[in-house]
């Protein structure tokens, strides 16, 4: 699969006028939560869902547990955590500063270069702004089953990105696809996905 982008004009720089120079962004077609990696990584091991969405909390309180200690966490083939903190305006001197006006400011990641590597051959399609063409229930239905090859898992959000419609739409292809017992709803609230019924 691409990742989507588009073009936009680049603001003003110290009160000049801008030059209409472009740069693109990426346009996110979904954004992949802990129930979504635990599902998709359930269907590439032998581990089911919940043992792998209760591994991946585990592993992230971790993580804050180390940095809360002052250490930095250096996770191979992803990438680099540190703390940031911040002080008090105007500090000169240490003996200006106690411990309680030193607070925390942010978490620094720096991304390690086997991520950055795999990255930069990523594919890219720009994404045009132009009405798309509106798709039949038929074929919204080919594209979120041409989808399922991929994953076997999909989000009501995923629908809507692919076939570029509405959320009732979405989970009306939805429930036509579990009608025909093509699709399985497997969570509930925000963490609902639907599974590939495999035949």
């Amino acid at each position: 699969m691409a990742a989507n982008y588009r073009l936009y004009k680049n603001p003003p720089t110290n009160g000049e006028e801008s030059k209409g120079e472009l740069h693109a962004r990426i346009v996110p077609s979904m954004t992949v939560d802990i129930n979504y990696l635990a599902t998709e990584i359930s269907h590439q091991s032998s581990f089911c869902s919940a043992d792998v969405k209760g591994m991946l909390e585990a592993f992230t309180s971790l993580i804050i547990t180390h940095l809360k200690n002052g250490k930095n966490v250096n996770l191979d083939g992803l990438g680099h955590y540190s703390v940031s903190l911040k002080c008090p305006a105007g500090v000169t001197k240490e003996s200006q500063i106690r411990s309680g006006s030193i607070s925390f400011k942010n978490v620094n990641f720096r991304c390690s270069p086997t991520m950055k590597s795999a990255l930069s051959s990523m594919t890219l399609e720009r994404k045009t702004s132009e009405k798309k063409e509106v798709k039949t229930e038929e074929q919204r239905l080919r594209q979120i089953l041409n989808e399922l090859q991929v994953t076997r898992a999909i989000s009501t959000s995923r629908c809507m990105a692919i076939n570029q419609c509405s959320k009732e739409i979405a989970l009306a292809d939805i429930k036509k696809l579990i009608e025909q017992n093509k699709l399985e709803k497997v969570g509930s609230g925000r963490s609902v996905l639907y599974l590939r019924q495999l035949v």
